[in-house]
């Protein structure tokens, strides 16, 4: 390992000397080569973490699932969910880990297609692909147009295999063309004999643990997917084809409503969600995001010997967990304040539970940039803006008319953009800045020594980081979601009814999103049946014999059929 002497850390370099918790200017003697990545705790501390880290699907399923108004789209959020995990496994296998996003350059050189070079790693930073994935589902959990299903295979093998590797090869790789602090490892061109670098050469962005590179990446793809579904509700309506959904029904009778901003956002009846799943949901993120962001030390110890100097790196994941708790109370609480005034001034029933919730949620995303890093009370500062960027962020959806189930737009893009900015506003005092160095530094085994910056450099780079992840988030998210809302399905849809594989359908629009009309599928293998009108309301008298499948009623033979699914004998149903 490289040494360095007391003399070089008097340069550009950052000195430990007025750090409490790390007393050390110099790597010690007996670090192991750096070709040993983990020791055996550091190793079992990662899988474990990749694990808990998987599980946060379970709490995107259920806070997802909490908004869903009938059986039919809770079933979508389980599939859809599971999708992700599958298109996203392949994406980030075969594409995504060594042959983009090169999280080591020396090990990636090596990598050969259906082998991975670090198993360990691969499965961790898979975790967290997938999750920028699993994001963009909660945004049209009650919206009438659905994701198709190849669609969210697509969508979720591209984000995961190709889109969230971009962005980590320039926020996380070590390449030195990025703008990534992993760059600073020894043989990347820097050290501290060196004259101080120019601002370009010695800018990086930092995103610890990815509140750009998966929240605001996977925010904004959910964006781009309510827009694609609000353009499909005004093309069906300009033509006539929106005759069985109002509007208010097409695009989310939350939106549309008129009392105002706050009547919308804090009902008078308290939001018609599941409580229970979604309070379930988020506190199992809330668990899982530990792992997540303490989880990306990658490790709880520098690889020694026998050294007796002082471990610089073994209470970041403590500090991380730390600044994890209060950014969260402190956004939790004003979340609170702002539903207690809500429930006060609408005189509702009881407080916006969801809205609590999502503020908590608000919290961890934005905290995520900066948890290794920032002051205890700039974790704090952090929560609670972070809660009033969300309120911002559900206003402008609310002037723009924009349904978005689950908040995903608010709480993961406009908050991960706070949260990589919040990072550079705050990142300024002495103990920030040892956490920082003593972060990164820990990370390359003692092998990196970061060049200082001043706090407006720091904010320039940050903006500069943030901008060039929504530039790739945005243009990706328009042409994958345009393509797809562009090429028709139902050519395809029709090759499968000729070689019968499928029944005689007729789909609507493209391969990205359903339209409330099918869900009413029309077929031809059914008898006609009587039909009564009762005044207001038509009913149509069937019958089901035991031990058949599905029954179609309505006028059968003609015009108006629906189709019943629930087994039932002798009866009257509506039509």
């Amino acid at each position: 390992a490289a040494q360095m002497s007391a003399t070089n850390s008097t340069n550009w370099c950052f000195n430990y000397s007025a750090c409490n918790l790390y007393k050390w200017n110099t790597c010690p003697s007996d670090v192991v080569h750096p070709t040993v990545r983990y020791t055996d705790s550091s190793a079992a501390w990662v899988l474990i973490a990749a694990i808990i880290v998987f599980f946060m699907k379970a709490g995107f399923m259920l806070v997802e699932v909490s908004f869903a108004k009938s059986v039919n789209e809770r079933r979508h959020v389980v599939i859809i969910k599971h999708m992700d995990a599958f298109a996203s496994a392949f994406g980030f296998f075969l594409i995504g880990f060594d042959s983009i996003a090169r999280y080591s350059s020396a090990e990636s050189a090596n990598a050969h297609f259906f082998k991975v070079s670090d198993p360990l790693l691969w499965f961790f930073k898979f975790t967290f692909a997938s999750n920028a994935a699993t994001v963009v589902g909660g945004c049209l959990v009650s919206n009438p147009y659905k994701l198709r299903l190849p669609a969210a295979f697509i969508s979720a093998f591209v984000i995961s295999g190709i889109i969230h590797p971009i962005i980590v090869l320039i926020v996380w790789s070590d390449l030195p063309q990025s703008i990534s602090p992993y760059r600073f490892c020894v043989g990347m061109d820097y050290n501290c004999t060196l004259a101080t670098p120019s601002f370009l050469r010695s800018m990086y962005v930092l995103d610890f643990a990815g509140s750009g590179a998966v929240h605001m990446l996977g925010g904004t793809f959910g964006l781009v997917l309510c827009l694609f579904a609000k353009l499909k509700y005004w093309k069906q309506q300009k033509q006539g084809n929106i005759q069985d959904v109002t509007p208010t029904e097409a695009e989310g009778a939350e939106v549309v409503q008129s009392e105002g901003f706050w009547d919308w956002m804090y009902p008078v009846s308290g939001g018609d969600e599941a409580v229970s799943e979604a309070a379930l949901g988020v506190i199992i993120l809330w668990f899982a995001w530990f792992a997540f962001n303490c989880g990306s030390t990658e490790s709880v110890e520098i690889p020694l010997a026998k050294s007796s100097q002082q471990d610089p790196y073994y209470n970041i994941p403590a500090i991380i967990a730390i600044n994890m708790i209060m950014a969260a109370a402190s956004g939790g609480i004003i979340a609170i304040l702002i539903a207690t005034w809500a429930q006060a001034r609408l005189r509702a029933s009881s407080i916006n539970a969801n809205e609590v919730a999502n503020g908590v949620l608000s919290a961890l995303v934005s905290i995520t940039a900066g948890c290794a890093f920032v002051d205890y009370w700039g974790a704090c500062l952090i929560g609670v803006i972070a809660v009033v960027v969300y309120h911002f962020g559900c206003w402008l959806e609310y002037r723009l008319r924009i349904e978005d189930t689950a908040r995903v737009f608010p709480v993961h893009a406009l908050c991960g953009l706070w949260g990589l900015i919040g990072t550079g506003l705050l990142v300024a005092g002495p103990e920030s800045e040892c956490n920082l160095h003593a972060a990164f530094e820990g990370l390359c085994y003692c092998e990196l020594r970061l060049p200082p910056a001043g706090q407006g450099e720091r904010i320039l780079a940050q903006i500069l980081g943030s901008l060039i992840i929504l530039a790739i988030g945005l243009f990706s998210a328009l042409l994958l979601y345009g393509l797809l809302y562009l090429v028709p399905i139902n050519p395809f849809m029709q090759v499968l009814v000729k070689i019968r594989v499928l029944k005689p359908t007729k789909y609507e629009g493209g391969w990205l999103l359903t339209s409330p009309s099918e869900s009413s599928r029309k077929s031809i293998d059914c008898e006609p049946i009587e039909v009564v009108e009762e005044e207001d309301k038509r009913t149509a008298n069937f019958m089901l014999h035991e031990g058949e499948g599905p029954v179609y009623y309505g006028a059968a033979a003609g015009e108006g059929k629906q189709v019943l699914t629930k087994r039932s004998k002798t009866g009257t149903i509506p039509v």
